[in-house]
């Protein structure tokens, strides 16, 4: 596969058919397909540097035991016991290092191996159990999924700057169109701004690391940045990178709004 963020949507594409076509669950689908994403997502970014004279290679393959998952890049290769514990206190504003640590919640066996030059392979195992087939809802539901982009709106109330999003928050474009985003209401001046998330209903390691960006920026900006109508998959990494922790989110607008 080329090192292209466009690598990175098939690679999650393919193994989403793969679990969907297996009788993998909607949730475990999901899962699958995010933690995949990462994996890939590292190897185009991290290993490779979308340098297009290398390549990623990819191989998926499910049999009655489980689904496994191979991801290797040309990179330099890392030492993953370097990597810092995302979870840690002094680690949680950090805008980047959770791909590993997504990959760990979903699948069930997860091995890095990087030998220097060589690059860095990457193992995912995740051992079938009980499954129901979803295939009706999952194609329904993911319908054109991979077309959606994200789009914004910002609206003003009782002098709070309310974002609606809607869409995807993923590594390239739609990252930097939220970091954009908020950095331009910034330099407007706000003060007060809440993201309303309730038309997102994904978000990679990347969307996150805008999220905890743009709190960082706001931060220091003497803006407050709060959540709103965040979706159940959404708070669902939320808990997992403990990022709850960092951001106050709100299911009302009018609480969200008087909680300035």
């Amino acid at each position: 596969m080329e090192s292209t963020l466009d690598s990175v949507e098939a690679a999650e594409l393919i193994v989403q058919r793969m679990a969907q076509l297996n009788g993998f669950d909607e949730e475990q689908i999901n899962r699958i397909g995010m933690a995949v994403r990462e994996a890939v997502a590292n190897a185009v970014t991290h290993g490779n540097g979308y340098s297009s004279g290398k390549s990623v290679f990819f191989e998926a393959s499910i049999d009655a035991e489980a689904f496994r998952v191979a991801v290797a890049d040309e990179g330099k290769g890392f030492d993953p016991d370097l990597v810092a514990d995302p979870l840690a206190a002094e680690n949680l504003l950090k805008a980047s290092g959770r791909g590993l640590l997504m990959m760990n919640a979903f699948f069930d066996e997860v091995e890095v191996a990087s030998a220097g030059e060589t690059g860095t392979k990457v193992f995912l195992v995740k051992y079938r159990s009980d499954r129901k087939s979803q295939q009706n809802k999952f194609q329904s539901s993911i319908g054109g999924r991979f077309s959606m982009s994200l789009s914004t709106g910002i609206r003003e109330v009782d002098g709070v700057t309310i974002v609606d999003l809607s869409g995807r928050i993923t590594l390239g474009e739609a990252s930097v169109q939220l970091r954009d985003t908020v950095r331009g209401l910034l330099e407007q001046g706000a003060t007060k701004m809440v993201l309303n998330l309730g038309g997102v209903s994904y978000i990679d390691s990347s969307g996150l690391g805008e999220l905890v960006s743009a709190y960082s920026t706001a931060s220091k900006n003497k803006c407050a940045i709060k959540l709103l109508h965040v979706q159940a998959k959404v708070q669902d990494l939320l808990q997992i990178t403990k990022l709850y922790t960092v951001f106050e989110s709100h299911v009302n607008e009018a609480e969200a709004v008087a909680s300035f």
